[in-house]
């Protein structure tokens, strides 16, 4: 198949298919923290500015820094700790962010593992943001996304 043929199929698909009409998914990076606590780990959650929901630490991606050292970046801002960040992502998840007053926008986070070996009590974010340490069940139970819940009780660093 020729590639304007090819090209030409795709158009018409997404024409069919309404797919011209939905907005671009955003890109995040997210860290999922976690520390070693007996024979299992716990996993730390944040709550979001806005709503006060839990969430891992996220944010946007900057050019020419690799996501996973982003994610450690936002690691530090939002909840103050630094670890041993991997540079292979343990999965993403799909949420919605509301920005302003009714606007969504939909987006894919990008999660990456970190060990926390240090936990400050000053940070950039510090008394924006409550910080948590939950078991993997407990945090699945408290994030309001499927795919973020099924991400925390299926990871094992």
């Amino acid at each position: 198949m020729k590639s304007t043929e090819f090209s030409l199929k795709r158009e018409l698909a997404a024409l069919v298919t309404g797919a011209w009409l939905r907005p671009p998914v955003a890109q995040q990076v997210a860290a999922l923290c976690w520390r070693r606590v007996g024979e299992g780990h716990e996993v730390l959650l944040v709550t979001t500015r806005g709503r006060g929901q839990w969430m891992l630490p996220k944010g946007w991606p900057k050019e020419g820094k690799p996501d996973d050292e982003m994610a450690g970046v936002e690691a530090y801002e939002e909840a103050g700790v630094r670890g041993a960040l991997d540079p292979s992502p343990v999965g993403s998840f799909h949420y919605e962010k509301r920005i302003g007053a009714g606007t969504v926008m939909e987006c894919e986070a990008t999660v990456y593992a970190l060990e926390v070996r240090e936990q400050v009590a000053r940070f950039p974010e510090a008394g924006q943001r409550e910080v948590g340490w939950f078991s993997p069940g407990e945090a699945a139970a408290k994030v309001d996304c499927p795919e973020l819940s099924t991400l925390l009780t299926r990871f094992a660093p």
